[in-house]
């Protein structure tokens, strides 16, 4: 007997930040003292997992990674009244569809040649009926039209959504090229920000880019000299805030000799710990409240 599995691709664990983009934040943490008698990389470890719990704490939340990646996922939908497919993906916003496969049995699927020709909405992806090739009959292949509307498909198909959030691999002064760990969800003309402390700066893809590669032209020579690890891209400052708040309440709760200083006064002087942790958790959630996901 042959075991079924899934094609679904979807698992991707990625921090919202770096740990120089924490440490760079006013967060009145001491962050040098995670583990004890650890050393500078035990420490500099811990902070890494630590974010990377903000982060999948935040992901729940919303119901998505907003780290743009590439995603595999199946669904069986039907056709509208003008006979066309609109898929809703799990993840938002929606970058690219570089694989779109269809059939009326999950056995038997016909490929999209070109899944350029698809409606891109922030959530969603339309398949135009003169793609495809599908044809009206009560047996075998479901219509694709107006006269099939409302039979169902089983569909599979490769995505890339979310944000761009990687790291520099390569970044030099006065160049016009940047290499990137990933190139998911770059796109010409659009601009990203670098950041870098007080050497930050923002870049603009030029029209030469070729999607997906690490590879990446600028429509204007750097300012900066940048080291790899440091981070690149459009998640929004938002989120970024709110993991770094995430993550200081996760600190703070961990009951390990991590120096908090104090910033909230009450009028006994006290102030509880569900309190003060539980205020920045809810602030994080209200700052990142309008990305989540409604299924």
């Amino acid at each position: 007997m042959t075991t079924g599995v899934t094609s679904i691709r979807g698992f991707g664990e990625n921090s919202y930040l770096t740990i120089a983009e924490y440490k760079n934040a006013p967060t009145s943490i001491d962050f040098d003292n995670l583990v004890v008698g650890g050393n500078s990389g035990a420490q500099d470890a811990e902070l890494a997992r630590v974010i990377l719990r903000a982060t999948s704490f935040l992901s729940d939340y919303l119901g998505q990674d907003l780290t743009a990646q590439g995603r595999t996922e199946t669904q069986r939908v039907r056709f509208n009244n003008q006979g066309y497919i609109a898929l809703h993906p799990n993840h938002n916003p929606i970058i690219s569809l570089s694989n779109f496969q269809y059939g009326s049995t999950p056995n038997n699927l016909t490929t999209l040649t070109d899944p350029s020709t698809c409606w891109f909405e922030d959530q969603q992806i339309i398949i135009p009926a003169s793609d495809s090739q599908l044809t009206n009959s009560s047996q075998g292949p479901l219509a694709f039209g107006g006269t099939g509307a409302g039979n169902r498909v089983f569909v599979k198909y490769t995505y890339v959504a979310g944000y761009v959030n990687t790291t520099i691999v390569t970044a030099t002064a006065s160049a016009t090229t940047i290499t990137v760990l990933s190139g998911d969800g770059f796109i010409a003309g659009e601009s990203y920000r670098i950041y870098d402390g007080g050497s930050s700066e923002t870049i603009t893809v030029a029209s030469t880019y070729t999607y997906g590669s690490t590879t990446v032209p600028i429509t204007a020579a750097l300012t900066y000299t940048h080291a790899a690890g440091v981070a690149i891209g459009n998640l929004p400052n938002a989120v970024k805030q709110a993991t770094i708040l995430a993550t200081t309440a996760f600190i703070k709760a961990r009951g390990d000799n991590s120096l908090t200083m104090a910033v909230t006064t009450s009028p006994s002087g006290n102030i509880s710990g569900a309190q003060r942790y539980g205020s920045d958790l809810a602030l994080a959630l209200d700052m990142v409240s309008i990305y989540r996901r409604i299924r």
